[in-house]
């Protein structure tokens, strides 16, 4: 891994860390932040941004195609359930982790798309 691929690692790292932090707090109404919840979003975003994209592509490499995705997704809310939902006050914590999921994924699709049409990178190759 040369220095350039660390920064957009890091970059990547920063910007789901905040896409995460802003769908907890649409879901859970709190926009404010203590240190375990601050632990918990910098965890999801680290499995989000290493493991997840790992997984995806062991699933294609195994030709499962959309599968994949779909895989990684319920992965992603399983990790958001057991993670960072404990931190939120909620009533219902498989249905916060699914919103949450959600939302951070659309986010994450349209800060990727934003970067690949305004500066031509691929910033954030989750799903």
């Amino acid at each position: 891994m040369n220095l350039e691929q660390l920064v957009m690692l890091l970059i990547a790292l920063l910007l789901v860390s905040v896409i995460f932090y802003i769908s907890g707090s649409l879901v859970g109404g709190d926009w404010t932040v203590s240190p375990p919840l601050l632990l918990r979003i910098f965890i999801v975003s680290l499995i989000a941004v290493v493991a997840i994209p790992l997984f995806s592509s062991a699933a294609d490499s195994l030709h499962l195609g959309e599968l994949g995705v779909l895989l990684a997704f319920v992965m992603l809310i399983v990790i958001v359930r057991f993670i960072l939902v404990e931190e939120l006050t909620v009533t219902d914590e498989w249905l916060a982790s699914i919103g949450i999921s959600l939302v951070g994924v659309v986010l994450i699709f349209v800060v990727d798309a934003v970067s690949w049409s305004l500066l031509d990178i691929r910033i954030l190759r989750l799903f």
